[in-house]
């Protein structure tokens, strides 16, 4: 009964751990991460261009139309953000409502545009995805791209002009040593380890390396996912109602 329950945790255990590239949920956030960043470099743009101009002319009849376009559209911009955020990363974010609203006046209806404390959220979430979108770009490029071009090698290691290895302009060493004092004198052991230029040449070789591609491309999955949950947390905390606590995990 207990090994098979040890059998059966050491099963679910790896499940969780290697079974994340055959999970649907895994590549909708990597799409999610992917899209961030050219959907915040064009909210920082939209923002960077708009405000500044309403701002400068505010003191102008044209200025104070500008700022309130701007406003308006960053809270609808804001509810494309949940859509995105419930269809991709599979979250309810709950809205706040549409402030600018048939009922009352314009006057009335402008005035809660800028009084909401949900639109000045939602200028600060949309100035703020850009760093999120650099953080998930190069995250992405830096750790899948790496996974993927070490799967690659068994298929590449022997052709023609392709060097797989490590290249180095001067060999690096380290210099482990142990040292210990012994009636007053300082007795030791130091070696150098000098690492220089290596080359994949043989299929075994070619082989581990993929290997190790495989461990750095579900680690990296898990890492991603974990940006993918921050993410969504960060939306329900911008972007949701004030009643919703969300946690992060």
């Amino acid at each position: 009964m207990t090994t098979d329950h040890r059998a059966t945790s050491l099963t679910g255990a790896l499940g969780t751990v290697f079974g994340v590239p055959f999970r649907l949920q895994t590549y909708r956030n990597l799409l999610y991460l992917v899209l961030a960043f050219p959907l915040g470099l064009a909210y920082f743009t939209f923002l960077s261009v708009g405000l500044p101009i309403g701002v400068g002319l505010a003191i102008t009849v044209v200025g104070t139309p500008i700022l309130l376009a701007v406003l308006a559209v960053s809270t609808g911009l804001a509810g494309v953000e949940r859509k995105i955020a419930t269809l991709l990363l599979g979250i309810e974010v709950e809205s706040p409502g549409w402030v600018v609203t048939d009922s009352g006046s314009i006057t009335e209806r402008c005035k809660r545009l800028v009084t909401d404390l949900g639109t000045w959220k939602a200028i600060v979430y949309l100035g703020s995805k850009l760093v999120i979108g650099v953080a998930a770009f190069v995250s992405v490029m830096v750790l899948l791209v790496t996974a993927v071009s070490m799967l690659a090698v068994p298929l590449v290691y022997d052709q023609p002009g392709v060097y797989v290895g490590i290249v180095t302009d001067a060999p690096i060493q380290f210099h482990p040593s142990l040292y210990v004092v012994w009636r007053n004198l300082l007795v030791g052991v130091e070696t150098v380890v000098s690492i220089d230029a290596w080359q994949v040449t043989t299929l075994p070789a070619a082989l581990g390396v993929a290997g190790l591609g495989v461990l750095l491309g579900v680690a990296s999955l898990h890492l991603l996912n974990g940006l993918a949950r921050l993410s969504a947390w960060y939306t329900k905390l911008m972007l949701g109602t004030n009643a919703e606590t969300p946690s992060p995990w």
